[in-house]
């Protein structure tokens, strides 16, 4: 059987290699087709075409994967003048498929979803995010005036669709309920999670350096840079010393070392860059960190929360998407308060060894839950029992 998977993700094709790369987050590799060519024989990738090649690009090319990349997709006029022209190729693409990989929100996604209704064809749905947290906090007026609309359209969509999948327990569902069939799944990727052992030696060992990790791309500006920035100067202010801030993500960091300056803390902070996934590159800067700190002002379910926690990792992580689901409230902070991260930060390093310890530990046993093989088994039954309608 042969299946297309459709999002509004980034792709950039490099025609020396001849290979296609994740063009924004580093997540849609090899690893992530595996868990559909599992289910099927084929799989054609539809995404947005774009030509700026950002700092050390993941290879998203695979064995039986094809792409089917969409030019004139991005920005709102683009999307406006090509609309029937995407919607044909979008057509054509899933005329030839057997099986629809929906994922939303997208305006490919939401086309495709459109097509499939009307060309019965079987498909499922995957949930992955708040359309309305994502442009709220996109930084513009815009945003703000496009907000809403995203989400009475993705809640149109998820009314009518019959069959679901949502990457959070419960606050996907809420926001956009869906009357028909549903699984919740998260999208992490989690191979493996490291033994209590492990932990105890690393939070019992001392260190000159108390390192504080954040992994979110530098192409947008609501992942929480700003605040985790503001909380380091409030940290040095009041006598911290040691304190380092690791920074991950792909895009042009330019404009957080400028804030970094700004508030007279870049020597306190590492701008890393993109890493692979997984064991090639960010679960060992995650073994590295003492905190691991999300401020993000969306979120579906956040990955590299789960992933940190796998690490047996001290967490701390904005009140967005299924935060709650993951963290006890006394980590959680509303998103933009910064002041609170910070004295949530202060409350850890006074913390005493066995409490820290204590802390990473219930957050191991926690991420347990979010292990692939679980996740790809309940995503393999509810697959199938679509394909078997």
């Amino acid at each position: 059987m042969k299946a297309a998977f459709i999002h509004d993700h980034n792709f950039v094709y490099n025609s020396v290699t001849d290979l296609y790369y994740d063009g924004s987050g580093g997540a849609f590799d090899e690893k992530l087709w595996r868990r559909y060519l599992e289910l099927f024989d084929s799989l054609t990738v539809v995404g947005r075409k774009i030509e700026k090649l950002p700092n050390k690009l993941v290879v998203s090319s695979a064995e039986n994967v094809n792409f089917k990349l969409i030019e004139g997709a991005s920005g709102f006029k683009s999307v406006l003048k090509n609309k029937k022209k995407i919607q044909e190729e979008l057509k054509t693409i899933i005329d030839v498929a057997d099986f629809v990989i929906v994922r939303l929100p997208s305006t490919l996604g939401s086309w495709a979803f459109d097509i499939c209704n009307t060309t019965n064809k079987k498909y499922v749905v995957e949930i992955v995010g708040d359309p309305f947290e994502a442009y709220w906090h996109h930084g513009s007026w815009i945003g703000k005036f496009i907000a809403p609309l995203e989400a009475i359209k993705l809640k149109k969509i998820v009314s009518k669709a019959q069959h679901v999948i949502y990457v959070t327990q419960e606050v996907l569902q809420k926001r956009y309920p869906c009357p028909n069939k549903t699984e919740a799944i998260s999208n992490v990727r989690l191979e493996e999670v490291v033994n209590e052992g492990i932990v105890r030696e690393f939070y019992g060992r001392e260190s000159d350096i108390f390192r504080i990790g954040l992994i979110g791309s530098f192409h947008v500006q609501y992942k929480g840079h700003l605040e985790a920035l503001k909380a380091l100067k409030y940290l040095k202010d009041q006598g911290y010393s040691g304190i380092e801030l690791s920074l991950v993500g792909t895009g042009d960091p330019s404009w957080v070392e400028d804030l970094a300056r700004h508030y007279q803390v870049e020597n306190q902070v590492n701008i890393i860059g993109a890493l692979n996934a997984g064991k090639d590159g960010i679960m060992p800067f995650l073994d590295d960190m003492h905190i691991y700190m999300h401020p993000s002002k969306t979120e579906g379910l956040p990955r590299v929360i789960i992933e940190a926690m796998s690490r047996g990792k001290i967490c701390l992580g904005s009140d967005v998407g299924g935060t709650r689901e993951l963290l006890e409230e006394k980590y959680i902070h509303k998103p933009g308060s910064w002041e609170l991260l910070a004295k949530q930060v202060e409350g850890i390093l006074k913390c005493g060894t066995v409490e820290k310890i204590a802390i990473a530990c219930r957050n191991l046993h926690v991420a347990e839950k979010y292990t692939e093989y679980v996740l790809q088994n309940r995503r393999a039954i509810f697959i199938k029992e679509i394909i078997d309608l």
